[in-house]
């Protein structure tokens, strides 16, 4: 055989092995770098199920000493009307980073946190609202004595409204935060941890005086 055809076949046997070695280095890196994005993603799963897990926890805990502080002198008093709003800028912290829940891979547990958060918010806003409305009538209506009776009369009558939108606001947000406990549970699963017994679970706290 002429030695230009042993080079040719030496030749081909180091081409072959140079893109064989390419081919694995690619299969390789293609591998390396999916197993490092799973991995990331699920660092993110349990980091975003570990940050809603304790913000669901803190506005609950926050609504029941609230709830828990009207058997203490005025029912809708400044302390009560501060934890409530403390527990409204809890929310908002949920709200400010909702995308982390597209962190979270189950759509069902996804759907349950937002829906829930949601339904917290509008009461709280209603409770807070309510009290600011009626605080601002009852102001008014101990303050101008030459205020005629049909004016009075109105202004009665929007009071009551608010005070019943204050209420049902109140009477919504403590069924709702009932299902609290289980959504945690769903997301300590995700989360690889246990959160606090008191931030996991929603202590009763009766209502104490209805305006």
């Amino acid at each position: 055989m002429r030695q230009d055809a042993f080079d040719f076949i030496g030749n081909l046997d180091t081409l072959l092995a140079v893109v064989i070695g390419a081919m694995l280095a690619t299969i390789g890196g293609v591998v390396s770098e999916h197993y490092e994005d799973a991995i990331e993603r699920r660092r993110r799963e349990r980091d975003a199920a570990r940050f809603f897990g304790e913000i669901l926890g803190s506005i609950d805990e926050l609504v029941d000493r609230a709830m828990r502080s009207q058997k203490f002198g005025d029912p809708w008093g400044p302390v009560t009307m501060r934890l409530f709003r403390t527990a409204m800028r809890e929310a908002e912290v949920y709200d400010r980073n909702r995308e982390r829940l597209f962190d979270i891979q189950d759509m069902d547990l996804r759907a349950r946190i937002h829906v829930h958060v949601i339904s917290e918010i509008f009461p709280l806003e209603a409770i807070i609202e309510g009290s600011d409305r009626i605080a601002a009538i009852t102001e008014r209506l101990d303050e101008d004595l030459t205020m005629s009776d049909e004016k009075r009369a109105r202004l009665h009558e929007r009071l009551s409204v608010w005070i019943n939108s204050r209420k049902t606001g109140l009477e919504f947000i403590e069924n709702e935060r009932k299902k609290t406990p289980d959504i945690c549970k769903g997301l300590e699963r995700v989360a690889g941890v246990r959160f606090r017994n008191d931030l996991r679970v929603a202590a009763a706290a009766p209502q104490a005086g209805n305006t």
